[in-house]
């Protein structure tokens, strides 16, 4: 990206001034000007401030396009990609991982409805319900599927032996493997308890073949059966299995996806479009791991959008059909941490096809995915919105999930956006269908809080909150409340009013999941119809194409809070399936004192390993605020060489000629020293094993729970330096940031890892030092092994001398 350096004369006074409130700030001094002119700039294009004329003598700014001719300063590029914020999109980044006992309490003043409301509600939501309820079970395929996935619930082991059978089936490209697999799924469920308990006949043929199988499978190499059963076994068992699970999935794929082709949809879709139902269509595929995926991505695109344009005949975005996409199929590097790449790469493909879906006159909505994207992803929207050849087209849509703890903000800033590039967007609201992997990447990551709620009812009351919003600014958005959920529909339907009009709002639903609920929606009033539009979300692709999609809806589906599912349990009443959310959550926090705690069995990414020990932190790095905070550490740590040398326990007095420094370069940039190593003598040596052998007794005699707190002590420091630490191993061992941060996060969790053993298994009358030990360092985490050989070693009661690496010494040092 083209950029022009501006030089800006500064007194002595005011330097320091700026130097003392980037630190306050814990931001850089850069980071801090640029902001404060970013801030100036968005004031006087909302003409918020008023310009008093400027002297000759204040105009001291000089521009040049010319680089730099200042010496190499490490990480100040770093801090450049570092972008300034308007106050609507800070608050967004601000929200990203708040605490729950702070964002729900927000939420339920927002989504409470008054008492008349709230009984209207619940009265249309009963009486959908109860309409679905009493529909005939078991037609068609839909409804074959359905009674297999409410009888194979998630609740349940056999629930989950067939949820990761699906998800791997599709992923394992050898039998071998794949039969493995079956084994360990199949063999430990237990499939006779469900037998009979559903009235589906498919349901229980299924049970049949699972119980069949299940036996076959567990007792593969029992001694019992005889060397012809094994051999009959060996060559038809699992694969039989395979065959039957493989089957299974197509039929359930083919329950979610509309058609293999884009024409085939468009025509398999007719049905239902003469019932007043629109779509949305969704190529799958997602996640471009090659160039080549991002370029077979955008040709499908492209020839949708031209199929669907084409069907659509002019109806325009509203009554019209549309497109959904997903920019991860777009670009195989679709992340902050190639923002320059996403910007000059990717977002041409977008306007490419977005100018594509406008000359048609279609809508295009940019789908959500993983909540580490959603600010990139608004970026994107931005730039969209201000390109002159989109000026007055409303067709731009966008998705925003519910369960984000930043939904609610994103919403405020989509309305400012819209507001000021004059136009109308078209904004999906779901629930989000990314909770599982969210939960577990935040937990690996060691970051402070989940980005997503943790308990569903939370999510479906944030859904009510952000709709109201959404409902509340009929100039700058048109609303798409994506739902499946009774209460849900009947909540926005009278949060909406009676007066609607071609236009407003619609509903959408996902295909194969939504379509019997919807059908009490869409029609005529006069027909007992709620006289509302529905758009249906329909994926088209190959069964192999199917994986993540299917089994996100496999997740839904399956799930024994989701409404789908709990609509077929007869054993739920209809009053608690369609319980207003904001009186469930009153109803917890006053059995647990206190509003929008966590999910009890969801511990925070923290307090993972519960009172065994302490998780590692982490750095987010889709969090514009940590970045900030993390470009002013390195540059800070940056200033100061790092002079590596002996650390002996004394002080060694000798004759020995002591050996020259030598200067330690980065390797992908010789201009920059990180600092300097001296190699240890053969009288230091000696030295330093006299004074290891030494205190060898006094440190053993120690007792565990205290040498347990010295690691802990050693690893809150490592977590304290954590910015330093990164910017060693990047300067001299050439890591990555994201490579950088896991290795120091190694090294902590090693040194928790150990304190808890010492601390709960160790007795010094039972367990006995080795005594002297010795710790050399090889491979390519210097920093976590050289940690980690250490904390074991001095945990069990040993003393050790350590040799650092000598290709990178700083980083142990």
């Amino acid at each position: 990206m083209s950029s022009t350096t501006m030089g800006v004369r500064l007194d002595e006074e005011t330097r320091n001034r700026l130097k003392d409130a980037a630190q306050k700030l814990d931001r850089t001094s850069h980071w801090l000007i640029k902001q404060a002119i970013f801030n100036y700039l968005e004031q006087i294009e909302n003409d918020q401030l008023t310009l008093t004329p400027i002297t000759q003598a204040e105009q001291d700014i000089e521009e040049s396009t010319a680089p730099l001719t200042a010496h190499y300063q490490p990480f100040l590029e770093f801090a450049e990609q570092i972008h300034p914020q308007s106050v609507l999109r800070s608050a967004i980044t601000s929200a990203y991982r708040i605490p729950e006992t702070q964002a729900v309490p927000m939420l339920l003043q927002q989504a409470t409805l008054p008492e008349h409301e709230a009984q209207a509600t619940h009265k249309l939501a009963y009486s959908i319900a109860e309409k679905l309820r009493k529909q005939k079970q078991g037609v068609g395929r839909s409804g074959l599927v359905q009674g297999l996935l409410q009888e194979f619930s998630l609740s349940s082991q056999e629930g989950v032996a067939l949820m990761c059978l699906a998800e791997a089936l599709l992923r394992i490209p050898d039998k071998a493997t794949r039969d493995a697999l079956i084994r360990d799924k199949i063999s430990h469920g237990n499939w006779r308890s469900h037998l009979g308990q559903s009235q589906s006949m498919f349901v229980n043929a299924a049970t049949w073949g699972l119980l069949f199988t299940g036996k076959l499978v567990s007792t593969h190499n029992e001694e019992k059966l005889s060397n012809s059963l094994n051999r009959i076994l060996t060559k038809s068992g699992e694969p039989l299995v395979r065959k039957g699970v493989d089957m299974a999935m197509r039929l359930m794929g083919e329950q979610f996806v509309t058609g293999e082709t884009i024409s085939q949809a468009l025509a398999n879709a007719r049905k239902l479009e003469e019932k007043g139902f629109r779509y949305s269509y969704d190529m799958l595929g997602e996640a471009a791991l090659t160039e080549k995926d991002a370029q077979d991505y955008l040709v499908s695109y492209q020839q949708a959008i031209h199929a669907i344009g084409k069907a659509s005949n002019g109806r325009g975005i509203y009554e019209g059909p549309g497109i959904s996409i997903k920019l991860s199929a777009l670009h195989p590097r679709y992340s902050r941490a190639q923002y320059d790449r996403v910007m000059s790469e990717l977002y041409p493909r977008l306007l490419s096809l977005t100018l594509q879906a406008k000359q048609y006159d279609i809508g295009i909505n940019i789908d959500a995915e993983e909540a580490d994207r959603l600010e990139i992803s608004l970026d994107l929207l931005e730039k969209l919105c201000f390109e002159p050849e989109l000026a007055g087209w409303n067709g731009i849509g966008f998705v925003i999930q519910a369960y984000q703890k930043r939904c609610p903000l994103v919403i405020d800033y989509i309305i400012d956006l819209a507001r000021r590039s004059r136009r109308r967007l078209m904004i999906r609201l779901v629930k989000g269908a990314y909770w599982d992997s969210e939960i577990k990447r935040a937990q690996m990551d060691g970051l402070e809080d989940y980005p997503v709620y943790t308990r569903k009812v939370y999510t479906d009351v944030s859904y009510l909150a952000c709709a109201k919003k959404l409902l509340a600014s009929p100039n700058y958005i048109y609303p798409q409340f994506a739902t499946h959920n009774a209460h849900t529909l009947s909540a926005i339907y009278h949060l909406a009013g009676q007066n609607y009009y071609p236009g407003q709002y619609e509903f959408q639903c996902l295909h194969g999941m939504g379509e019997p609920l919807y059908a009490q929606v869409v029609g005529k009033i006069a027909d007992g119809k709620l006289g509302r539009p529905c758009r249906i979300y329909a994926p088209v692709g190959t069964h192999e194409t199917l994986l993540a999609y299917l089994v996100r809806r496999l997740l839904e589906n399956g799930a024994n809070t989701s409404f789908v599912n709990r609509i077929a349990d007869t054993t739920i009443s209809l009053d608690e399936l369609v319980a207003d959310p904001v009186k469930e959550i009153n109803k917890i926090a006053q059995a647990e004192g206190q509003i929008g705690l966590s999910h009890p069995k969801i511990p925070l990414p923290m307090q993972l390993y519960g009172d065994e020990r302490k998780n590692s932190p982490g750095i987010d790095m889709s969090n514009e605020h940590r970045l900030a905070s993390l470009s002013s550490a390195l540059l800070t740590s940056a200033m100061e060489k790092i002079h590596s040398h002996p650390l002996l326990g004394g002080e060694c007095n000798s004759a020995e000629e002591v050996i020259a420094p030598q200067s330690i370069l980065n390797p992908a940039n010789h201009t920059d020293v990180v600092g300097t190593v001296r190699e240890t003598t053969a009288a230091e040596a000696n030295f330093a094993l006299d004074i290891a052998q030494e205190n060898g007794e006094i440190w053993f005699a120690t007792p565990p729970a205290e040498r347990a707190a010295f690691l802990v002590r050693t690893a809150e420091l490592m977590e304290q330096q954590m910015g330093p630490l990164m910017g060693v191993l990047v300067r001299e061992a050439g890591k990555t940031y994201s490579n950088a941060i896991a290795e120091v996060r190694e090294a902590i969790d090693f040194l928790y890892y150990y304190s808890a053993q010492v601390a709960n298994d160790f007795d010094n009358n039972t367990h006995r030092p080795l005594g002297l030990l010795s710790v050399l360092v090889l491979g390519t985490s210097h920093l976590a092994i050289f940690s980690g050989q250490i904390a074991a070693a001095l945990a069990a009661g040993n003393t050790v001398l350590a040799k650092t690496c000598g290709a990178n010494p700083s980083d142990c040092f």
